[in-house]
């Protein structure tokens, strides 16, 4: 007969600076559910989903667990730090997971504070990890397999601190992705193998969820690529409007190539209030060679289905692709231009390890410190320094290429109280004509901005209420 030795296991994720996103964190979702069906004990403190939350130190004394464990993502490498350094002289083992625990786990193992580094998807090993934590005299590195997401258990929120206050749900329909972008580092986190769950499964999930957590607004699909397989989408989405969940969805990274005019029927029928594109360039030869596996035509025809529609639509750009210059980000602004998205991402490329854009850099360029480095902008204006360049697209270059973009394509995120920031700028890479293009458009906007909001919340009043207005307020008037 074998003997449970039952664990409290306390996790932590950093908070991301400049993120305002208060999705809980499903994979520590995941791993409370596989410990919790084995009898241990969970708490999860996500400082990305509740940026108040106490100290670390604080759950230590109060939960006195006998596990600790810590998610890792290369843009918050720092502030994860801080937490391990808080809780390193507790004398607990200590395990990190996560992207950048996957991606640089080489560089992480002479860190003498970590026992057990986890690679890869750890449902399938955490318990045993778990059941057998010691301090360990160097980091022990485990590589693990991925799971069979059909055999898996529904993630479990009510382990995370301040659970009930969760209003997004987010959803798995799927892990994996077929394609080799050469940006995208999931072959290496999530494997190169589309693994789909059964809809009905989510939809029981979702279901189930919205019974325990009386705060939800919305949900959203954060697969690596829901959309490999249409019919799959196309069945879970029908599910999903019979059984009257009543919950506005949204799918997150989302191909041009993947949609068609029955899927967006069926999102605008699931109350789905926006669908975002990942152009990455408008340079026809810059956006080959991301070997995305799509064409530019695919991502036009996808907009103008949208549009058609009048669903809301999200593009994002990246600067510093292959082959990228100056003048070559002036294609993707003319595409933006002419595709005429309601919201716009302006990133910086982030090069990381084991990506074939990596390879690229190394060979043709200069990579600065990845690590905390964060593709996306703050919410004024600037973007984090660029953290890689060539000789034909210099650091300077980069940031006037992207004050360009999000003046002439009049970014929601760039607002008139950064006049007084943005001005220096503006002298410094004589972007005048920008400026002045920007300014009347985004006083226009603001005030038309306002109005839809208005008639949203009116009609959101009017149809279910001032307690869902509420509910729904962040979601729709805030992020």
């Amino acid at each position: 007969m074998i003997t449970i030795n039952r664990k409290r296991v306390l996790f932590f994720n950093a908070k991301r600076e400049k993120c305002n996103s208060t999705s809980p964190h499903l994979g520590l979702a995941m791993l409370a559910a596989v410990l919790k069906e084995k009898g241990h004990k969970v708490l999860v403190v996500d400082y990305q989903f509740k940026h108040t939350a106490p100290s670390p130190e604080t759950f230590i004394k109060d939960f006195n667990p006998d596990v600790l464990g810590v998610t890792l993502y290369t843009a918050t490498i720092h502030e994860a730090n801080k937490i391990i350094n808080n809780v390193s002289n507790s004398n607990i083992p200590i395990m990190v997971g996560g992207p950048h625990a996957t991606l640089y786990y080489d560089e992480l193992s002479t860190d003498n504070r970590l026992d057990y580094i986890i690679r890869g998807e750890a449902e399938n090993l955490i318990e045993e990890i778990v059941q057998n934590a010691k301090h360990q005299s160097k980091s022990q590195i485990i590589t693990v397999k991925p799971p069979d997401v059909e055999n898996l258990i529904y993630p479990d929120f009510t382990s995370f601190f301040k659970y009930k206050e969760i209003s997004g749900y987010p959803l798995s329909t799927s892990r994996g992705c077929p394609h080799n972008c050469s940006f995208c580092a999931i072959h290496l986190l999530s494997s190169r193998k589309w693994r789909p769950r059964k809809p009905d499964d989510c939809i029981i999930e979702v279901m189930e969820a919205k019974r325990r957590l009386l705060n939800l607004a919305s949900v959203t699909i954060y697969d690596d690529n829901s959309m490999v397989r249409k019919e799959h989408i196309k069945d879970l989405l029908k599910r999903y409007i019979n059984k009257n969940i009543d919950l506005p969805i949204t799918i997150s990274n989302t191909r041009a190539d993947g949609l068609d005019e029955e899927i967006i029927v069926l999102l605008k029928k699931a109350k789905c209030p926006n669908i975002g594109l990942g152009v990455e360039h408008g340079h026809p030869e810059v956006f080959k060679q991301t070997g995305k596996g799509e064409t530019l035509e695919d991502i036009k025809k996808a907009a103008k289905l949208i549009k058609k529609y009048k669903m809301s639509l999200f593009l994002c750009f990246v600067i510093g692709l292959e082959g990228d210059s100056l003048e070559k980000t002036k294609y993707s602004i003319n595409l933006a231009k002419e595709l005429k998205p309601d919201h716009i991402y302006w990133n910086m490329i982030t090069p990381f390890k084991g990506t074939r854009i990596r390879e690229w850099y190394d060979q043709h360029g200069r990579i600065f410190n990845v690590i905390n480095h964060s593709s996306y902008v703050d919410g004024n204006f600037m973007c984090d320094e660029p953290c890689a360049e060539t000789p034909d697209f210099g650091i300077e270059e980069r940031k006037k290429a992207y004050l360009m973009a999000i003046m002439e394509t009049n970014d929601i995120r760039l607002k008139l109280k950064s006049i007084p920031r943005l001005i220096p700028y503006v002298t410094k890479y004589k972007l005048y004509r920008e400026f002045f293009y920007w300014l009347p458009n985004r006083i226009k906007k603001n005030f038309v901005l306002f109005i839809s909001l208005v008639h949203k919340g009116l009609r959101i009043y009017k149809e279910k209420g001032m307690k869902e207005l509420k509910k729904r307020s962040y979601y729709y008037f805030v992020r």
